[in-house]
C-alpha cells in the first residue's frame, strides 16, 4: 500500500495569510528525506514535513511505516536521476532508488522548503500498514476523553473526536450520555482498561481498533468502548458507546 497525502491547498491558504519566504528546495531534501527513512528517526523525518503535514500523521503509524520501507525493501543502495518540476516556490521529484530488497518510486512534492506530500511506490509495500507499534496514543485519547467527561467538559470532548463525528454531536448530547452513566453506576470513581479488539481486512489490512474500558462507580459498573478508525496516517475516534 503507498501512502500519499497532499496538503498544496491548505499550505497556499497558509502562505497567503502570511506563511514562510518561499525558498526554492534543491534536491537535496531528496536525500534528507531518505536518509531519516532509513535510520528510522520519526522526530527527524516530521521535521521534514510542514506542519500541516506533520499533525495528520500519528507517530506510530510513521514509525510502523518507517519499519516497513525497512524491512520490506532493505537499505538505498542507488538513487537514480530525478525528474524535478520546479515552478517558483514548490518543486515535484520523482525518482528510482534502488535498495538491497528490490526497487521503488519516491516521489516528494516540497514547498516553501517543506515536504507536504511523499510517497514511496513498490509492490513490496503493498498492505504495509497492519497495526500501530503503539497504541497508548489512542488509549490516551480516549482516556482523555472520558476524564473530560467526567468533569462536564463536553467540548474537550468533542475535540477528541474525528471531525465528521464532532459536528454531528452537540454538548447537549454528551451530557445525556454522561447523565446515563451515572444514573448506573452513581459517582465513578474507577476507570480500567481492560482489551484493544483489532478488525482485520481480508487483505490484512487494519481497519479498526475497538478499546474497551470498565467504569467503576459506587452503584456498580458499565463497559466504554471507542472505535478508533485510520485513514492515510492518522488513527481517529469514530464512534463510542456505554454499556
Amino acid at each position: 500500500m503507498s501512502y500519499r497525502m497532499s496538503l498544496a491547498i491548505i499550505l497556499l491558504a497558509a502562505m497567503l495569510t502570511g506563511g514562510a519566504r518561499p525558498v526554492v528546495a534543491d534536491e537535496g531534501i531528496l536525500d534528507q528525506f531518505l536518509n531519516e527513512v532509513q535510520v528510522g528517526d520519526v522526530e527527524g523525518l516530521l521535521g521534514l514535513m510542514h506542519p500541516k503535514l506533520a499533525e495528520r500523521i500519528d507517530k506510530p503509524i510513521l514509525e510502523c511505516w518507517m519499519q516497513a520501507v525497512s524491512y520490506r525493501l532493505g537499505q538505498v543502495e542507488a538513487v537514480f536521476p530525478v525528474t524535478d518540476i520546479t515552478t517558483d516556490d514548490r518543486q515535484e521529484m520523482q525518482s528510482t532508488v534502488s535498495f538491497t530488497k528490490g526497487t521503488a518510486r519516491v516521489s516528494l512534492t516540497v514547498l516553501n522548503n517543506y515536504i507536504v506530500s511523499f510517497e514511496v511506490q513498490s509492490d513490496q509495500m503493498t498492505n504495509w500498514f497492519q497495526r500501530p507499534l503503539s497504541l497508548k496514543m489512542y488509549r490516551d485519547r480516549a482516556e482523555e476523553f472520558l476524564s473530560a467527561m467526567k468533569t462536564g467538559d463536553y467540548e474537550n470532548c468533542l475535540t477528541l473526536l474525528h471531525e465528521q463525528v464532532a459536528s454531528q454531536l452537540e454538548a447537549e448530547t454528551l451530557e445525556g450520555y454522561h447523565q446515563k452513566v451515572q444514573q448506573t453506576i452513581g459517582q465513578q470513581t474507577e476507570v480500567a482498561f481492560k482489551q484493544a479488539k483489532l478488525t482485520i481486512l481480508e487483505d490484512e489490512r487494519l481497519e479498526q481498533i475497538d478499546l474497551f474500558y470498565e467504569l467503576k462507580g459506587e452503584m456498580g459498573t458499565i463497559t466504554a468502548e471507542f472505535a478508533i478508525r485510520f485513514q492515510g496516517m492518522q488513527g481517529q475516534i469514530v464512534g463510542f458507546r456505554f454499556r
